[in-house]
């Protein structure tokens, strides 16, 4: 699964992120997780499940230059900010270039926050021209952030007898209808959650 030197790669690059914020850092350890318990789910050969533990640490390196007012802002972010928002595929990608241990991995970071109708970005890619095991990884990071928010909710905030994943299901979903998303590898992975989730809610 992982070759020799990558433990030492991955140690440094979640040590970096930790150190520039410790959510984030925390964030890159749950997703590994989830990933690799997806990948042993689906059956994923073991250059599948490298390329998402890497996919987990190296696709938010841009964000490290994005201001906190910016990463870390509770409301609504305007045009501009969003403009900001929306570089950082490309500034991952272009870390991941920078190392010649992480190259492999750059076109997989830059089109990670792509949408299978075309409307993701940085380039629009539509269909096929996202790899799969991007639309695997994919999955796993929208489920995470929408999970973890609400598990992080205040305390002022009605309870809900609805499983906490039930919501990334749903939104998930929406993203399905529309044709962002694979509907098969969508069903797998609802089921998937089903199985991660069980006992929690």
């Amino acid at each position: 699964m992982l070759r020799s030197g990558d433990a030492e790669i991955l140690s440094f690059l979640e040590q970096i992120q930790l150190a520039r914020n410790l959510a984030v850092g925390l964030r890159c350890y749950r997703l590994r997780t989830m990933c690799l318990n997806l990948a042993r789910w689906l059956k994923l050969d073991q250059e599948q499940i490298r390329q998402l533990i890497f996919l987990s640490y190296c696709h938010g390196l841009g964000k490290i230059g994005i201001p906190d007012s910016i990463l870390l802002k509770p409301s609504s972010l305007n045009e501009q900010e969003w403009a900001k928002i929306r570089e950082y595929p490309e500034v991952s990608e272009l870390i991941c270039n920078q190392l010649p241990v992480l190259r492999e991995f750059a076109p997989l970071v830059r089109s990670h926050q792509e949408r299978l109708n075309g409307t993701g970005y940085p380039d629009g890619l539509q269909g096929n021209e996202i790899p799969y095991i991007v639309q695997v990884f994919q999955l796993v990071n929208i489920a995470d952030a929408i999970i973890s928010k609400r598990l992080h909710r205040t305390s002022n905030t009605s309870a809900s007898d609805r499983p906490y994943w039930m919501q990334a299901v749903e939104e998930i979903t929406k993203e399905m209808e529309v044709g962002a998303r694979d509907a098969d590898l969508c069903e797998k992975f609802f089921r998937f959650l089903e199985l991660y989730y069980r006992g929690g809610g």
